[in-house]
């Protein structure tokens, strides 16, 4: 009797133990169907771009991620400065995807340092004389910026494409005036609208887009034969580990789309 008592409970715990295990496995399976649908969720909402952009092209790429990001369900990540502290930046961390800044010749440092790819034309980043509203010293030219007692304000040659090409233009006019009237130099284009519209300064050389739409700013135009024309270049950078996307991004700026909005922001698109 004893022995058949132990027998059916012997029975029974194999049968607990059995369900058990058929639970167990069924559990796992549901499981590992949610971990992975769970993990290509993940996957999705953090997928994202870096993009490494000059201060001065901030709202156009701003608007222009808005869209993207809408459209692709890609997320995009700037770094705004100047762009020699972008190409520190890049060459530091070793990371990023897209490179965009306020001239070719910056980003041809880029490319010489093998960081980043050839490079897509995107729009123009024009220089101009930036004066106070009302241009209260009637300032016409560059040569009024090099007369005595007008406070000048340039963006640091060494640190942005605006300060880069000032020193160009002064080098190209012989005004070398200009220099002994500089009362500070930035290191984006950004700063150097501050000191106008709080009229720490008299003048600046400025892009004509950093001045779009800004009521406290007038612009003085440089003539074409001695004003040098900055074109503004995007392109993959080397260390992507997204190519394809990376590439995708770059061609929706310098879609017709792209342009329009740069062009809304006072950037004249390259044909």
């Amino acid at each position: 009797m004893k022995t058949f008592k132990t027998g059916v409970f012997i029975l029974a715990l194999l049968m607990l133990l059995a369900a058990v295990t058929a639970c167990s496995n069924g559990n796992d399976t549901i499981k590992d169907g949610g971990v992975k649908d769970e993990q290509e969720t993940v996957d999705n909402e953090s997928a994202s771009l870096l993009v490494y952009c000059g201060a001065g092209l901030k709202k156009p790429m701003t608007e222009i991620s808005q869209i993207y990001q809408q459209e692709n369900n890609i997320k995009i990540e700037y770094v705004f400065a100047g762009s020699t502290q972008l190409l520190g930046q890049v060459e530091l961390s070793g990371k990023g995807d897209v490179f965009i800044v306020g001239s070719k010749k910056a980003y041809a440092s880029a490319v010489e340092k093998g960081l980043a790819e050839e490079c897509m034309e995107v729009a123009y980043h024009n220089p101009a004389i930036g004066v106070q509203k009302g241009n209260p010293l009637n300032i016409k030219s560059l040569e009024d910026l090099a007369k005595p007692g007008v406070k000048v304000v340039l963006g640091d040659e060494e640190a942005n494409a605006i300060g880069e090409t000032s020193q160009r233009i002064i080098e190209k006019t012989g005004l070398d005036g200009i220099n002994d009237n500089v009362v500070s130099k930035t290191s984006t284009v950004n700063e150097l609208i501050v000191h106008l519209t709080s009229k720490d300064a008299d003048a600046a050389i400025i892009t004509e887009d950093s001045a779009f739409q800004n009521e406290g700013i007038e612009l003085v135009e440089i003539p074409e034969d001695i004003n040098i024309a900055q074109i503004i270049p995007v392109g993959t950078l080397k260390s992507t580990q997204q190519e394809d996307e990376a590439k995708r991004f770059v061609d929706f700026v310098c879609s017709n789309k792209g342009k329009e909005i740069f062009e809304k922001y006072g950037f004249p698109p390259v044909k």
